[in-house]
């Protein structure tokens, strides 16, 4: 009897250990899977959490990249618009100019001259021809008896009615319309003297003590 309450009593013993050994090995199984789950939970979040850095990184990238780009093509437009300009427009622009400036400065240059010399001819011709023989820029006021000498002070003499007639031709406007009488070196008698005047080419007999213009002769 004793025998038999020993085994069975060692036999308790056993299970008793058997059991605690299960207990102790589910406890460590059920740590090591709830550790693995965390692990697991970890690594989802990041996993989760990467596609969307990943996503936000890509779509950062890909609006950069769309602004680049479209900065490339404005500056590249502009940049094809400005050399079609210059190219195109302003060439033409500037090359019509100048045609027009070279055509205007022969014509200016042809003209001018021209004109210019027509003008001192036209305005020298009267001078010379006028002039020519008579010094029209010595005539004064004097008495018959005075006429000779003063003549001779300017380097000159009194013309004769012939010479007035002559010179009225081709005398300057100023003395062809003028009224005044001009004396000339005929004398008619003691008393008196020639005179002419051009604007009506007549020659009557004037007082030697009257003061008349004289023009003289060289």
């Amino acid at each position: 009897m004793a025998t038999k309450k020993s085994s069975s009593a060692a036999k308790k013993k056993a299970v008793k250990k058997a059991a605690k050994k299960t207990n102790t090995v589910k406890k460590q199984s059920a740590r090591n899977e709830s550790a693995s789950l965390f692990g697991n939970d970890e690594s989802a979040q990041a996993s989760l959490q990467s596609p969307v850095s990943h996503s936000e990184s890509s779509q950062g990238t890909k609006e950069s990249g769309n602004g680049v780009y479209l900065f490339l093509v404005l500056a590249g437009i502009l940049a094809i618009g400005y050399l079609g300009y210059v190219k195109y427009l302003k060439p033409k622009a500037t090359t019509a100019t100048t045609q027009v400036e070279a055509q205007k400065a022969p014509s200016d240059a042809q003209t001018k001259p021209v004109s210019e010399t027509a003008e001192k001819k036209v305005e020298e011709a009267p001078k010379e021809v006028s002039s020519a023989g008579f010094l029209v820029d010595k005539i004064a006021s004097k008495k018959f008896t005075e006429a000779a000498a003063y003549c001779k002070s300017v380097g000159g003499v009194v013309p004769s009615k012939d010479d007035l007639v002559k010179f009225a031709a081709t005398a300057p406007s100023e003395i062809k319309a003028s009224e005044d009488k001009f004396w000339t070196k005929t004398e008619i008698d003691k008393k008196s003297g020639l005179a002419f005047r051009f604007s009506n080419g007549k020659a009557p007999k004037v007082d030697k003590a009257t003061s008349l213009k004289v023009l003289c002769k060289n």
